[in-house]
């Protein structure tokens, strides 16, 4: 079960996030070259909002479409009136494809090994590896952060313990972190988004002057005023979920980037006079390797801490609103997930000329297991002029066959309207430990399964009404004739609505029945169309195997007869048609009236549970105990 999820849901939703995702990382990375004074703090969000695309990409289940793509033209075997009778004949035998050998030659036991293994099963258990290795990669980390923390010390520094509350309390913190001494760390560590914990490199703290201290506990601190140890973990996500994909570690890494800017900027922000000492200190603290995912601390690579130092060299620009808009335009348009569509597709019916019909003889379609291709009313109602082809016959054949044609089938009757939320009632399902069922004469509300109407019904008497009620493993019948009033008022306008869409249904139905007769009617002129389409090919063949004026003359016979069975198809079709609109403006005022019916069956919902509780508490409600059970439903609900 997990592998079908993951080779049917996840992997498509991983593919098409990835492929979204080099636009988006695209966009940012060219406003980022192209605009150097902007902001840390903007480049950051902007990176963050490639991991947030990404995993929003894995949890929208209904990306937004967007019809780009140009519609495929559709192919339809269609009998063209006007088609010269010498060229379709010449065509169709020149073009007639070799068979095709039917699925049952196909060699059995390749049957079970296309169903055993597939390539989604085999995607699906390599992204499962890769996603536990990158857990147990994070895992390890985890266990090293807290192997440092156990290894660490309580700061007994009264001086700096005072400096660092100080310090928070400027940032606007509550609370400053706890603060420990490390032997194992080079340059100070903020470890933990949900117990922050400041971990200070023991041996570098003598050689650090007040001020270098200054600036790197208002680093850290910076980090912690931010949240970003919290916001950290979604690019980390990103990171675990698509692992195999390049750009989900570049965001990533460029997003931790801008966090370690953001953070020096602030720094500056409070000195700004003293990027060079600044700097001194980025390279006294050098390089420290990143173990876990909630930890703040020095550049993990030389690379990011050159790119640091001339960052430093840079002064940002003062146009943050400028940077606020863009980041929010990235956000609105990069983010939702998009899937590409093809654009509806106009059939366009081929012009009718004045030329006289042909016989037309389709090119056969090769398909696998020899299914048939046919075209259905339907489909000859979107091309109005054009009727179904009738079948090919490559030689005057010794007896007509029996027609076998698109035309001749009755179109498919238009699906049925979904069936109301209310007939006589309401039904809403539940299979929780609540559940109500009120009676009243023919008409009833559910809400809960087969079983508790079964078991409201059994405590019926001589068809009074009644409320029955199962809650918090209890069943209670109410009988209140006041409470009952105010319940079925509170159903009303649902059953209201359900009578409208039943009539619309019944309007509906009507509308099936003529265009089923329709599609009778055309079934018959395509049976028609056939064998005068056989008829004509015989006549075509002795008109040109003897050259008489009789075969010339029935030959012309036939096509307008075949030109007067097309304008009634066409005719057919147009009514068709109209039919279709109307069928389509009731479909459409039945959603609306479900729209109504769920809101107002959510009222009656809210109204009927405020109802219960007040009868269960004032004593309206009388418990149902074993005794009180009707054997004959082959159940029993226990005090």
């Amino acid at each position: 079960m997990a592998l079908e999820y993951v080779g049917e849901i996840l992997l498509p939703r991983l593919f098409a996030a990835s492929v979204q995702s080099t636009l988006l990382v695209a966009v940012v990375w060219a406003l980022c070259r192209l605009l150097p004074r902007l902001p840390a703090t903007a480049r950051c969000w902007l990176w963050w909002l490639v991991a947030l695309q990404l995993v929003v990409g894995v949890l929208w289940a209904s990306p937004l479409a967007l019809p780009l793509l140009s519609a495929a033209p559709e192919t339809q075997t269609l009998f063209v009136p006007s088609q010269p009778l010498a060229a379709t004949i010449a065509t169709n035998a020149a073009a007639v494809p070799p068979s095709f050998p039917q699925a049952s030659s196909l060699p059995s036991a390749l049957v079970p090994l296309a169903s055993a293994w597939s390539w989604p099963l085999a995607l699906s258990v390599l992204w499962l590896l890769g996603l536990g290795l990158m857990i147990t990669r994070t895992l390890l980390g985890y266990l090293a952060t807290r192997r440092l923390l156990r290894e660490s010390v309580p700061c007994r520094d009264a001086a700096l313990i005072q400096a660092l509350n100080l310090a928070a309390e400027a940032h606007g913190l509550r609370t400053a972190p706890r603060l420990r001494l490390s032997h194992a760390i080079g340059s100070p560590q903020l470890i933990g988004p949900w117990s922050p914990v400041l971990m200070l490199p023991a041996h570098r703290l003598p050689s650090l002057d007040a001020d270098e201290l200054d600036m790197a506990l208002t680093h850290e601190l910076t980090h912690l005023q931010r949240g970003d140890l919290w916001w950290g973990l979604l690019p980390a996500l990103a990171q675990h979920l698509f692992f195999f994909h390049p750009l989900a570690h570049l965001a990533a890494r460029e997003y931790a980037f801008a966090r370690e800017a953001a953070c020096d900027a602030a720094v500056l922000a409070g000195n700004p006079h003293c990027a060079g000492d600044y700097g001194r200190l980025l390279l006294r603290l050098g390089v420290a390797t990143r173990p876990s995912g909630g930890l703040a601390s020095a550049s993990p690579t030389f690379l990011m801490l050159k790119r640091r130092l001339l960052m430093l060299q840079r002064s940002a620009s003062p146009l943050r609103t400028s940077a606020l808009a863009l980041t929010i335009a990235v956000a609105i348009f990069g983010v939702v997930p998009y899937r590409l569509t093809a654009q509806a597709a106009q059939p366009v019916a081929p012009a009718a000329d004045s030329a006289p019909a042909a016989f037309p003889v389709p090119v056969p379609v090769p398909v696998p297991m020899e299914i048939p291709i046919v075209m259905t009313a339907s489909q000859a109602m979107a091309a109005p002029g054009i009727v179904p082809a009738p079948p090919a016959a490559h030689a005057p054949p010794a007896a007509p066959p029996a027609p076998s044609i698109a035309a001749a089938a009755v179109p498919a009757a238009p699906s049925a309207p979904a069936p109301p939320l209310v007939s006589k009632g309401s039904w809403m399902h539940s299979d929780g430990d609540y559940a109500h069922v009120l009676i009243d004469g023919d008409t009833t509300h559910t809400v809960g399964n087969s079983d508790d109407l079964r078991a409201a019904k059994s405590q019926q008497r001589n068809g009074e009404a009644l409320l029955w009620v199962r809650k918090d493993g209890n069943t209670y019948v109410v009988r209140d004739m006041a409470t009952l009033r105010r319940l079925q008022a509170a159903y009303a306008p649902v059953a209201k609505l359900g009578e409208e869409q039943g009539r619309l249904g019944a309007k509906q139905g009507e509308l099936g029945a003529e265009q089923g007769e329709l599609g009778t009617q055309q079934g018959q002129l395509g049976a028609l169309q056939g064998e005068l389409s056989v008829q004509l090919a015989a006549a075509v063949m002795r008109s040109v195997n003897t050259g008489s004026d009789a075969a010339k003359a029935e030959v012309s016979a036939v096509e307008r007869r075949l030109a007067a069975l097309g304008d009634q198809q066409e005719q057919l079709g147009r009514e068709q048609q109209a039919l279709g609109d109307k069928q389509q403006e009731l479909g459409r005022q039945q959603q609306a009236l479900g729209e109504k019916q769920h809101l107002a069956g959510e009222a009656a919902q809210r109204e009927a549970d405020r109802l219960i509780e007040a009868a269960i508490a004032n004593g309206l409600a009388q418990r149902v105990t074993k005794k009180d059970v009707s054997p004959t439903f082959g159940f029993q609900f226990l005090p």
